[in-house]
């Protein structure tokens, strides 16, 4: 690749990372950081008093939180529980180390939760989850570039996850489901991922296996992909790579277990397993799998196609990438599947969440699978199935627009909305000035429908305005 190509790549990669996390800081949403208090209860106790029980803070939002008032559809008050007498949360601690590192640091300069808890909340959730999140979606856009796409097909791809889908107002929020995901994806793609990486660094395999095995630290299904990786990493790299792998997968999964053992007295002891939490238990059944199948993917309420419909296009892609036996599609689609099958086997939905939050480990892989849907979209010199292809290509970006809308409601008006209606109706009549409440007043009536037109001109202006010249 020419030095001039390469360095118009990185610019546009840091450009991109840069905007993707100043929209992401910018619309952090505040009723986010109340509704999610325990996250940022558990890094308190860490960063300020050197344990994980959650006694002993003086922040206001922190003391009661055992006795939290039930969020609506919960059936308990809050995800803690006690064990030797100490308040534990039921969260793997993967998520408040590594907040920790990044508020310890605030705490120091004056900008501690008991202090300045918006401003605090806000910026570890943004230092975290919008960081993360950021560096996931340019990423993926550097994939999608190194696997051949043009420049706005490839920003299509990393845009469809950024804000196109619930991955966009999750990245305000402090979040093992979020962290998890992000953490898995890194993995994937210092292990597995086409296009623009040395597959020859050891480096990269170590590395992809800490992280990963970080991934199972933050939130425990992670560990379902596992399997997947291992296979994948000895079918398309060898078996040097995968001792690599494992042996960072095991140093990744190490703080886990001496949270084990320091909290419960038995390394391999997890939080949910003390807690006695039934919500995890898996158990299929047929009429278990028709319910979950159901709620994420057919019911308007709650399905994947009322939030983030542009992944069923992801779904198609991965498909045709696994039948065109590509090695990586072993974690992309066969750890999806995995992962499915857990979340249509337990007896929990995730609670008053915007969309199927359960679904968010897989998303940046699903987000994949958008690569070849596009590269079959615009195959050059290829003019077979041309009508097809337009119509695929219309259906595509009213779905990549209306999942940019959906998700920025979600941004603005906070994940938790606990509403009998749609939540998406309900917001976008709120902020089209045609509805409004004390809590959510009617506000912005120019904001969506300019985000629309936006939206809509980026994706179905004429390619040729964004090719970059050539000397």
């Amino acid at each position: 690749m020419p030095s001039g190509e390469v360095s118009t790549n990185r610019r546009a990669l840091v450009l991109l990372f840069l905007l993707v996390w100043g929209i992401y800081g910018s619309l952090t949403d505040l009723w986010d950081q109340y509704g999610y208090n325990l996250m940022h209860a558990g890094v308190e106790a860490f960063a300020e008093r050197g344990h994980f029980f959650l006694e002993g803070s003086r922040t206001p939002k922190f003391v009661q939180i055992e006795n939290a008032p039930p969020v609506v559809g919960e059936q308990v008050s809050t995800d803690t529980f006690r064990y030797n007498g100490r308040l534990y949360p039921v969260k793997q601690p993967g998520m408040f180390l590594v907040a920790a590192v990044f508020y310890k640091p605030l705490s120091l300069l004056g900008i501690s939760y008991e202090r300045e808890y918006n401003l605090a909340t806000v910026l570890v959730s943004w230092l975290t989850s919008g960081l993360l999140a950021a560096i996931v979606v340019t990423l993926l856009f550097s994939q999608a570039l190194g696997e051949g796409l043009a420049t706005r097909s490839a920003l299509i791809v990393a845009l469809s996850l950024g804000f196109s889908s619930i991955f966009f107002p999750y990245s305000g929020i402090l979040h093992h489901d979020l962290l998890s995901s992000s953490f898995l994806y890194i993995a994937y793609f210092l292990t597995l991922a086409q296009g623009g990486k040395n597959p020859k660094s050891r480096a990269r395999f170590f590395t992809g296996g800490i992280l990963a095995g970080y991934a199972f630290t933050t939130s425990a299904p992670a560990v379902l992909f596992l399997v997947p990786f291992v296979i994948a990493i000895v079918w398309a790299k060898g078996w040097k790579p995968l001792l690599l792998f494992i042996v960072g997968y095991v140093l990744g999964v190490l703080p886990l277990l001496i949270y084990n053992a320091a909290c419960f007295g038995n390394p391999f002891l997890m939080a949910n397993r003390v807690a006695q939490d039934a919500t995890t238990q898996p158990g299929l059944s047929p009429s278990r799998i028709f319910e979950k199948f159901t709620w994420y993917f057919l019911s308007p309420r709650t399905a994947l196609w009322s939030f983030s419909p542009v992944l069923y296009f992801a779904f198609a892609g991965l498909a045709l990438r696994a039948f065109k036996r590509e090695k990586d599609t072993l974690v992309l689609l066969g750890g999806t599947v995995i992962y499915l099958l857990f979340v249509f086997s337990i007896p929990t939905h995730g609670g008053a969440s915007f969309g199927p939050r359960y679904l968010l480990p897989v998303f940046p892989f699903l987000a994949v699978g958008l690569i070849p849907v596009l590269k079959w979209i615009h195959a050059p010199g290829d003019h077979s199935g041309a009508g097809l292809r337009r119509i695929v290509r219309i259906l595509l970006g009213i779905a990549f627009c209306a999942g940019i809308l959906i998700s920025f409601s979600g941004a603005v008006r906070g994940t938790m909305y606990g509403m009998e209606e749609h939540p998406f109706i309900y917001r976008l009549r709120i902020g089209m000035g045609l509805a409004g409440s004390p809590e959510a007043p009617a506000a912005f009536p120019l904001l969506y429908p300019i985000i629309l037109i936006a939206s809509a001109l980026f994706y179905f202006l004429p390619e040729k305005i964004f090719s970059q010249k050539q000397d």
